[in-house]
């Protein structure tokens, strides 16, 4: 069976993106269709990194083309993820010490303090 690409990107509208609550067409995740004769190359860009996302996108895409347009498709999935890159948390706030590069802090320890006549604990 000829496959069309109009038919994929009608079944990929019924799905919507992990996260952003748009269908994948309308959002932009979908990059690219391509499709010879049964075969089928959906190029998917989604913001969701974790791999429960990446999973069920996969997962759907497949199930919704299968149902929807040809059940003994042969599809090919590329999908990538643009994160937003998130600032690093462990940043010195201040200025900085010139000569010092790490700072270890130790809680707990003994502190002894010397007076004139004794040693107190």
């Amino acid at each position: 069976m000829k496959l069309k690409k109009q038919d994929i990107l009608n079944a990929l509208k019924t799905i919507t993106v992990p996260g952003e609550g748009q269908n994948m067409v309308e959002s932009g995740a979908v990059k690219n269709v391509v499709t010879f004769a049964d075969e089928v190359i959906v190029d998917i860009t989604i913001k969701n990194p974790s791999l429960q996302a990446k999973k069920r996108t996969e997962v759907t895409i497949l199930k919704t083309i299968h149902e929807q347009v040809y059940e003994k498709a042969k599809i090919t999935i590329n999908l990538k993820v643009e994160a937003p890159h998130k600032p690093q948390a462990n940043l010195i706030k201040g200025k900085p010490i010139s000569g010092i590069q790490n700072i270890i802090a130790v809680a707990g320890a003994l502190v002894y303090f010397l007076s004139a006549n004794s040693l107190l604990l």
